[in-house]
């Protein structure tokens, strides 16, 4: 157990002979009526005991019918403890403060009781363990601490003791809480973890001499910040202190952080990340903000009176602080991290051009863990099915830039939002799937010394883009907003990716900015976001050879889609559905649809001409015509290719929008709108009914049916439920389509035969192998599906 004594000290302590003292007969009286099993519990009910020592409690545990996982650091203690040895104990060697708990619940079904005897006032970083500890508990878990209660023992003791205000601290992370006296111990049982959001509190009226100050993000070796408890106050905060005259900012950072935590820093190891300026109590309050990774020394309370104690926190756990957080430090985390805290008060930063600084990167060992273990999934899926890929994946460390995400989501196989439109709720900018990332990686062909765009930032998919092109490549990331531009600036530094991802605040529907062009253009170019075209810019900019990668609207659906330069014609080797937020600035679109009269149904045109809709709402409210096919789907079956033939082949084609739980004449599936098209004053829409369920299973068969409305509904209904027929009968499973992007005003008699989708800046021909002499026109086409649009 890492402690305020060195391991070895208590390896010592353990291999003389020594030992903790014993449990009491109160003690097991109190474990036994508040921990016993009830005949109601399952039979393998797990417990697990933290600074186990020799293990007496943890067999104790055992006897009361619990499966227990013992834990220790000592070597010694383990040895003694496991002479005895029992079917019912594991035993392991671990620093809980600085190792990885969570795979002592390897299974995910959590403890019914996690005990921690005479052992938690030793810990130095107590509040982050109790928090780990606490996620591993079952939903109804209870965490027994059992300390030596200071008012109990004389001064010379209590550094091994806690008192009624640490004990306060405990209980402020649970919903319910329980005190019970042991002699000259306290018992503390705690259930039920909050999870409110961490709130921000402030000082008292502070002098106009401390209004300018320097606020310290100081890193360990695993990631972890330092914040210090101020018992007065009631708070956490950073380390921090006022600017003394003449004083560099950089100087004070060092000072500071010395005297108040006994840390040691050099100036020249203080990178300054810019100012922040706020108003409190009537006063203007400046504070420069500092980052730290490179320090020696431990963490020491040098001024108690003003900080008793400091601790490591994980920075997504602070989203979750069961006490409250110095507003300035809240704003300062806030910079080395953005978007690591919600709703902070607001405060303006002027930030600093980048500085000659290099941080150290650091991370837990879970981390690690988490990262090989999405590799390992994503290689056995076969998304990351080159070595490359694979070391690209391990490498980069996703959560650095999601640092607001627990690490078990950040290194999750799904897409996750970072920006959000205040009025819709919209996401605006998301970290993607990690294996649509891959899917899109693998299209764009990087090799080392590769020239590549990236449209979109983040900063993630920079860094695996720039583990793919190596040193000698370079990479561009062009991002339209400035919050996710200076998101990015800061996790490139903080990773160590700055100087290989050249990050630059613009419209990526322009492409990149001429200084950054090379000189033959760029060898690959990624969009990830999804584009409604492929503007002029983009095309202009690539080599040739070059690949194009994006997620392009066809109708109103969006396929990533990969694209090679021949010539100055654009050809796909590559479509998979997807899921991207939608482009801003130039390449903006506006998804409202177009109201069908009062009738409550819209229809949303995107690559067809619209059509006047006069009439309409009367010809839906006279009652419809129902074909069905006779083609049917599996539950959860894909039919992207379906959609996208009927999008690009149907004349008049649209998406049809509504309430599907609203009744009315158009049956509307819950998925977002119905594939329909417009011809005059009628209007054909796709529908899908289910037709057999094995109750065994739960697999259901749903079979396409056309609803048409209008005087020249029936002929509509027959024209899309003919196409469906033609997809099932010739493209269904099989048939990949090729993409051909040209210039707008390129000649009909120019074009390859196919269907013509018409953009603003481009014609594109969408050819499905074996139909109308089309040939397959694509570079190795790729048939993979990225998923969606199931039943």
């Amino acid at each position: 157990m890492s402690t305020t004594y060195a391991e070895r000290d208590w390896h010592a302590h353990y291999e003389a002979g020594r030992d903790f003292r014993p449990l009491t007969d109160v003690e097991k009286s109190v474990l036994t009526e508040h921990l016993a099993l009830s005949d109601g519990d399952a039979p393998d009910a797990r417990a697990l005991d933290v600074a186990c020592g020799t293990g007496e409690l943890a067999r104790f545990l055992a006897t009361s019918g619990y499966r227990v996982d013992a834990v220790d650091w000592a070597e010694a203690a383990l040895q003694r403890a496991t002479a005895a040895a029992s079917d019912e104990i594991t035993y392991h060697q671990l620093d809980v403060t600085g190792g990885d708990v969570a795979s002592l619940d390897a299974a995910g079904h959590g403890y019914r009781v996690i005990t921690v005897r005479r052992a938690l006032a030793h810990l130095p970083d107590r509040t982050r363990t109790v928090a780990e500890l606490a996620a591993l508990l079952d939903e109804d878990g209870t965490l027994c601490v059992i300390s030596p209660h200071a008012d109990r023992h004389p001064a010379e003791l209590r550094r091994i003791c806690l008192d009624n205000a640490e004990m306060d601290l405990l209980a402020d992370g649970w919903q319910h809480t329980e005190r019970i006296d042991a002699g000259d111990s306290t018992i503390l049982l705690l259930r039920g973890p909050k999870t409110d959001a961490v709130a921000y509190s402030e000082k008292r009226t502070p002098k106009p001499a401390a209004m300018a100050g320097v606020a310290v993000v100081v890193t360990n070796d695993r990631g972890q910040v330092l914040l210090g408890w101020n018992p007065s106050r009631g708070m956490w905060e950073l380390p921090a202190g006022k600017v003394e005259p003449g004083e560099a900012f950089e100087a004070t950072a060092v000072r500071e952080l010395a005297e108040e935590a006994g840390l040691h820093a050099r100036p020249e190891a203080v990178l300054l990340l810019g100012t922040l300026c706020d108003a409190t109590h009537g006063f203007t309050r400046i504070t420069e903000v500092a980052r730290i990774t490179d320090h020696t020394g431990e963490p020491t309370a040098r001024e108690p009176e003003l900080i008793s104690r400091w601790e490591w926190h994980s920075p997504s756990d602070l989203r979750s602080l069961p006490q409250p957080l110095f507003t300035a430090s809240a704003q300062a985390l806030n910079v080395a991290w953005p978007g690591l805290l919600p709703e902070v008060p607001a405060a303006h930063h002027t930030p600093r051009p980048a500085g000659e600084v290099r941080l150290t990167f650091a991370e837990p060992a879970a981390a690690v863990r988490l990262r090989e273990r999405l590799v390992r999934d994503l290689t056995e899926a076969g998304w990351t099915d080159t070595p490359e890929l694979q070391r690209a994946f391990t490498t980069v460390p996703r959560h650095a830039f999601l640092p607001e995400q627990p690490l078990a989501r950040a290194y999750a196989n799904e897409a996750i939002a970072t920006v959000f439109d205040e009025d819709t709720g919209q996401s605006m900018s998301s970290v993607s799937q990690p294996e649509m990332q891959a899917l899109m990686l693998r299209q764009a062909g990087l090799r080392p010394g590769h020239r590549v765009l990236e449209i979109g930032g983040g900063g993630y998919n920079a860094c695996l883009i720039a583990e793919l092109v190596g040193p000698s490549g370079s990479v561009v990331c062009v991002e339209i907003d400035p919050y996710v531009h200076a998101r990015t600036e800061r996790f490139l530094a903080e990773t160590g990716y700055a100087d290989r991802v050249r990050p630059f605040l613009g419209d990526g529907g322009h492409g990149a900015p001429s200084h950054l062009l090379p000189e033959k253009g760029f060898d690959a170019i990624l969009v990830t976001v999804a584009a409604k075209d492929v503007p002029r810019a983009w095309t202009a900019q690539l080599a040739e050879g070059g690949h194009l990668v994006l997620p392009l609207r066809l109708g109103g659906y969006t396929r990533a889609v990969g694209l090679r330069n021949q010539g100055g014609t654009l050809y796909s080797t590559g479509i998979s559905a997807c899921g991207f937020v939608p482009m801003q600035g130039v390449g903006r679109w506006d998804e409202t649809p177009v109201a069908v009269g009062e009738a409550g149904y819209g229809i949303c045109w995107e690559d067809t001409p619209p059509a006047p809709l006069d009439g309409l709402d009367r010809a839906i409210a006279a009652g419809r015509v129902e074909l069905w096919t006779g083609v049917t789907v599996r539950g959860g079956e894909s039919f992207e290719d379906l959609q996208l033939w009927l999008a690009s082949s149907l004349p008049g084609f649209c998406r049809m929008t509504g309430d599907p739980d609203r009744p009315g004449p158009v049956r509307l599936p819950k998925r977002a709108g119905a594939e329909a098209i417009v011809l005059g004053r009628s209007l054909a829409c796709l529908m899908v009914e289910r037709r057999e369920c094995d109750e065994a299973t739960g697999a259901s068969t749903w079979e396409f049916g056309v609803q048409g409305f209008g005087p020249d509904g029936k002929a509509a209904a027959e024209s899309m439920a003919a196409a469906v027929h033609t997809w099932d009968r010739e493209l269904r499973g099989h048939a990949v389509p090729a993409l051909t992007v040209l210039p707008t005003g390129t000649a009909d008699g120019a074009l390859p035969a196919g269907d013509v989708v018409e953009k603003a800046d481009c014609r594109i021909v969408v050819s499905w192998p074996g139909r109308d002499g089309a040939a397959d026109r694509g570079v190795g086409q790729d048939a993979r599906s990225g998923g969606g649009n199931g039943l």
